[in-house]
């Protein structure tokens, strides 16, 4: 059966509401494709979220082939902490950290080399499988350069591209191959198969992505999505403060934080939301007097209590991260079930 180029799914011409609808066999991409790739049309996109336990079978068809293992940025800070290694302990993986140009612009290529370099030797003592690891960057064709050398060196010629829903894994496999064949999006769930690609003397298989039951993005909404998403290089939002303050991010996220003395805090979310401020007396009324506001409502906030002493940096994949700094208590709302990290990395 014809499977569709850009999303890997097998393509149909009887029902117009499936997956993988053309109204002709002989086209190559399906009308979702199309349509996302052309005009941008979201209109008809719904997050197809690939089982996990379906994705690992599609793993082990290729248990001979590198994995390059693809990290979103912000995944990355916690990658020490989370279980995705775990489900490539038995393949041969060049781990790549990706989207690095969205941290903010203080934050320079060579202090990122500096933190992944330690993270690394600290992993690689744990999974003697990672056989290299990579780091993207603003220069794409230096990057390429090293990437095919990379696999030369390596010598191997099959390729699996893997990690979690939206990691990158499409995006980057269009720009080693300068080709948008791929369909992509900034949504997650957009490949839906795996895909085999011939370019040069490799063979590429894009995969779908792997579902993170601790990320937001899995819990949210496609509007509430597009406004959390960090596509651009992120303008920290930077706070100080004397007295307790609580502090919102819409409906996702509630920080209160109690100084000893004098404190700060540092958001690094999308650009495009801000965080709002106030007394934290008036945290609980505010919440209440904004909860329909909040179009959140898959599941309830729990709260965690943190001493801080000297800062600490905590991430929540999916929305971003933030540090605290100064002697105080905390209180953090996040979402129920979905994990709150704390990394030791300093930034």
């Amino acid at each position: 059966m014809k499977k569709c180029k850009g999303c890997g799914i097998p393509m149909q011409s009887s029902d117009k509401e499936s997956l993988g609808y053309v109204v002709d066999l002989e086209q190559d991409y399906c009308q979702r494709c199309f349509r996302l790739s052309h005009y941008g049309d979201i209109s008809h996109f719904k997050t197809n979220y690939v089982s996990n336990e379906k994705i690992l079978k599609i793993y082990n068809r290729y248990s001979s082939s590198l994995f390059v293992l693809i990290i979103d940025i912000i995944d990355a800070f916690v990658l020490k902490s989370d279980d995705l290694l775990s489900f490539f302990k038995d393949y041969k993986v060049l781990l790549l950290i990706n989207k690095t140009d969205l941290l903010p612009d203080n934050i320079s290529e060579h202090k990122v080399d500096q933190i992944f370099s330690r993270m690394l030797f600290d992993l690689n003592r744990k999974y003697k499988n990672i056989v290299a690891a990579m780091l993207t960057n603003k220069y794409e064709n230096r990057f390429n350069e090293q990437f095919f050398a990379l696999l030369d060196d390596l010598k191997v010629n099959s390729v699996v591209f893997a990690g979690r829903a939206n990691a990158g894994k499409s995006s980057l496999i269009n720009k080693l191959i300068a080709n948008k064949a791929l369909t992509t999006s900034m949504y997650p769930g957009t490949t839906l198969e795996e895909i085999d690609i011939m370019y040069r003397n490799y063979h590429f298989i894009d995969t779908p992505g792997l579902v993170d039951v601790n990320n937001y993005s899995t819990y949210l909404n496609m509007e509430k999505y597009k406004l959390s998403k960090i596509a651009k290089t992120i303008r920290p939002q930077i706070f100080q403060l004397k007295e307790p303050q609580s502090y919102f991010y819409d409906g996702m996220l509630r920080v209160d934080i109690i100084p000893k003395d004098k404190a700060s805090v540092s958001f690094y979310i999308s650009n495009d939301n801000k965080i709002h401020r106030t007394s934290y007396e008036n945290g609980d009324d505010y919440y209440q007097k904004h909860y329909c506001e909040f179009i959140l409502r898959v599941k309830p906030l729990a709260i965690a209590d943190y001493g801080i002493t000297d800062s600490k940096l905590f991430v929540l994949k999916g929305l971003g991260m933030f540090k605290i700094s100064g002697e105080c208590l905390v209180y953090i709302h996040s979402l129920a079930n979905v994990r709150l990290y704390t990394s030791e990395v300093e930034i």
